[in-house]
């Protein structure tokens, strides 16, 4: 099997690899329909700022559910919780199909929450506990690259099918991917080894020491800044895109679901190498660069409307996108002692979180004042403040 052969070759197990292929389901579908969600919610009735707030729900309560089914997992076990996860957003993608309101849109979304708020940081935390600690670099660009071709295969799919298949439809295929995780994740399910089942079980920092430990350290601080800065203008970017390339500049849906296709492998791409170079030269050059380019990136959105300038502009963004994640988690691994780990990706997802809520609803809200022009070169804006917070990061706290 696909996974057995990936363990011969790098030295991790396969249920580790099975693991992060369920975590690629997980990923496929919602990227199978996000290309054109909201071109889905503007056809059962929803408007432009509706669209921003839906975006804002799809950020704001995993945001407040991360840290508290953190803490849930390491009680129940994160299998379970995976598992869980999994459940819930099969169902979810049924449930997406049948909704004939924007009402009905929300209350799905916040359903979906409880598994948005919970999956990534588990299983993130599983693959670091079960990787050496001189490969935390190497274990997270692995992890990410798969979850990166969750990114580029959804997207992919959605272009070849969205002229065949109505919304509905796709969402039904969508709810097929984290069955095929689910019956993985049941066959190969993730297992720790023994001290850290113990460390867990010890519960040696309580969850207040822990978050004092995290607001301390001030690298972690700076880098959240860096966090909620790009996902603030990527949930600006997710919002708004779509529909500005379709009504705007009369590109076609499945050109728009393309674009997505290329943002998905250049990010997929860069994940992988991403991870060992971080491990060689250190986390923050290969942020600096990433941070560099997405300002560069969001101007040629903002500037330009060929279609291939846009697909520049796309290749681009996903390279940085997928270096500034490997590099940022990996990072975060080198900052925080082990037992405060799972927390402290729980709260660092919490801070993409916020800044996405922040950037859903900032999106719609500024369609009323700016055009869409302006609004992405305030995403290259925000991009362009991570880079001070980058450089001021000292090589130890």
């Amino acid at each position: 099997m696909l996974h057995s052969r990936l363990a011969k070759l790098s030295g991790f197990n396969r249920r580790l690899y099975a693991l992060m292929l369920s975590a690629t389901t997980f990923v496929l579908s919602w990227t199978v329909i996000q290309p054109v969600f909201s071109l889905y919610a503007l056809d059962v009735g929803a408007n432009v700022v509706q669209v921003g707030f839906i975006y804002s729900l799809m950020s704001f309560f995993p945001l407040i559910l991360r840290i508290p089914m953190s803490l849930v997992a390491e009680r129940v076990g994160r299998t379970r919780m995976l598992v869980a996860g999994l459940v819930i957003t099969l169902t979810a993608s049924v449930f997406y199909s049948l909704a004939q309101s924007y009402i009905h849109i929300l209350l799905v979304t916040v359903y979906n929450s409880l598994s948005t708020g919970s999956f990534n940081q588990v299983a993130m935390s599983t693959v670091s506990d079960l990787a050496p600690p001189d490969k935390q670099g190497d274990a997270m660009g692995r992890y990410l690259t798969f979850l990166g071709l969750g990114m580029l295969l959804g997207p992919a799919m959605c272009s070849a099918l969205v002229e065949f298949l109505s919304y509905g439809q796709l969402f039904i295929l969508s709810a097929l991917f984290p069955a095929i995780g689910l019956g993985m994740l049941l066959l190969y399910s993730p297992r720790l080894p023994r001290r850290e089942r113990e460390q867990s079980d010890e519960e040696s920092i309580g969850t207040i020491e822990s978050l004092r430990m995290i607001f301390r350290n001030r690298n972690l601080m700076l880098l959240s800044y860096c966090r909620a800065s790009f996902s603030t203008s990527q949930a600006i970017f997710l919002a708004l895109f779509s529909i500005y390339a379709v009504e705007n500049l009369g590109i076609k849906e499945s050109t728009v679901a393309l674009l997505f296709t290329i943002r998905g492998f250049s990010n997929t791409l860069a994940r992988f190498p991403a991870g060992r170079i971080s491990d060689n030269i250190g986390r923050r050059i290969p942020m600096l660069i990433a941070y560099g380019l997405l300002v560069i990136s969001f101007a040629i959105i903002a500037i330009y409307e060929s279609v291939t300038l846009l697909g520049v502009a796309l290749v681009l963004y996903g390279l940085c996108w997928g270096t500034r994640a490997v590099s940022e988690w990996a990072f975060l691994t080198d900052l925080v002692e082990p037992e405060i780990k799972t927390l402290s990706i729980s709260y660092l997802s919490s801070v993409f979180g916020f800044g996405s809520t922040i950037g859903s609803v900032a999106a719609g809200w500024l369609t009323t004042i700016f055009p869409y022009s302006t609004i992405f070169l305030i995403g290259a804006a925000l991009n362009l403040g991570a880079i001070p917070a980058i450089i001021s990061m000292k090589k130890k706290d």
